[in-house]
């Protein structure tokens, strides 16, 4: 049975094996955390050989900063509308996580797993994780000031604190859908934090 990649270029051979790396990566995330799993295994799971991984990438760290961070940052920092007012940038991140809970559970639950092991002081992860975090919290406060600006957002908002309150928000719920039996709906949950965020920090029309 000829391979489904035959007859297709180099860049288009390239792209599909780093999907299937991406998604053996999340999958094994999942099962046994980022630490415990090794590049070889990921190389075997997507159907490649280990010298294969080996020879691209060098390491499991390289795997996850060529792959699977890489899938991570493009579905988690979509670019913004510039027409839209500040409080919907704010929450474009979380609007983001509830788009990938829909059409991607799997990719989600795996970055979840991620950054909750990158709390470890010695985790490998944590300096990815950290950076990725306050380039988030920096996009959430952005939204929130121009969103002061233009009305969007009640002025009298204390922008320090509903960043925090945002974030954590959303860990929170992530962590339950993590961890519960059976998991809570994260949809819905989500759904409901963003209705709570609009009517406790939008600015009342008129």
């Amino acid at each position: 049975m000829p391979s489904p990649s035959r007859g297709l270029r180099q860049p288009e051979r390239v792209e599909i094996s780093s999907r299937k790396l991406a998604r053996a990566a999340a999958e094994l995330i999942i099962e046994k955390g980022w630490e415990a799993t090794t590049a070889a295994e990921i190389g075997r799971r997507a159907g490649y050989s280990r010298a294969m991984v080996h020879a691209r990438y060098g390491s499991k760290d390289a795997v996850l900063d060529a792959i699977f961070m890489r899938e991570y940052m493009a579905q988690l920092s979509p670019d913004l509308d510039p027409e839209a007012d500040g409080l919907h940038h704010a929450l474009a991140h979380l609007d983001r996580i509830g788009q990938l809970a829909a059409d991607d559970p799997e990719l989600l639950r795996a970055m979840f797993v991620a950054a909750f092991e990158a709390v470890k002081s010695t985790s490998a992860l944590r300096p990815r994780s950290l950076g990725q975090l306050e380039v988030g919290l920096e996009k959430v406060r952005a939204g929130l000031e121009k969103g002061i600006a233009d009305g969007s957002v009640r002025p009298d908002v204390d922008v320090a604190a509903a960043v925090t309150d945002i974030s954590s928000a959303v860990y929170g719920i992530a962590y339950l859908w993590l961890v519960l039996p059976g998991g809570n709906d994260l949809e819905v949950e989500l759904r409901c934090l963003r209705a709570r965020l609009i009517r406790d920090y939008g600015h009342p029309p008129g």
